[in-house]
């Protein structure tokens, strides 16, 4: 998709518009992220983040038994509880980065700070991008 130039339309709509349509424009051409990494473990693999300016977080959780992430698995298929800080109920979550064959499902109705998650295998390490 092309997407114009609204400097091309200043002489034609009143300044308030134009400012939208800029503001439209900057995010279709991509100014949306999800975050940026902070950190990264002993491996190079990223494992800290920043909120970007969309409306989600990305968390690292390790392998049982791992220290370089603020969260860990405890034990396969049980849930561990993570801080998303969205200060809203988050509509759901994806795996954005994981280094083995892994699912990881909600166990419990999330709120306004926390949500649930439990892997299936607790040796994955696990980025997930809460939204």
């Amino acid at each position: 998709m092309r997407v114009l130039n609204p400097q091309h339309m200043q002489a034609d709509i009143e300044s308030e518009h134009l400012r939208w349509l800029q503001s439209v424009t900057k995010t279709l051409n991509g100014s949306v992220d999800m975050g940026a990494p902070t950190s990264k473990n002993a491996a190079g693999v990223y494992n800290e983040f920043e909120q970007g300016n969309s409306s989600g977080v990305l968390i690292r959780i390790g392998a049982h038994g791992t220290t370089e992430q603020k969260y860990t698995w405890g034990a396969s298929n049980v849930g561990i509880p993570v801080n998303h800080t969205l200060r809203r109920q988050p509509i759901g979550f994806k795996i954005v980065d994981k280094d083995k064959s892994v699912d990881v499902y909600r166990t419990a109705v999330p709120d306004t700070n926390i949500i649930t998650v439990a892997p299936t295998d607790n040796t994955a390490n696990v980025t997930l991008y809460i939204f």
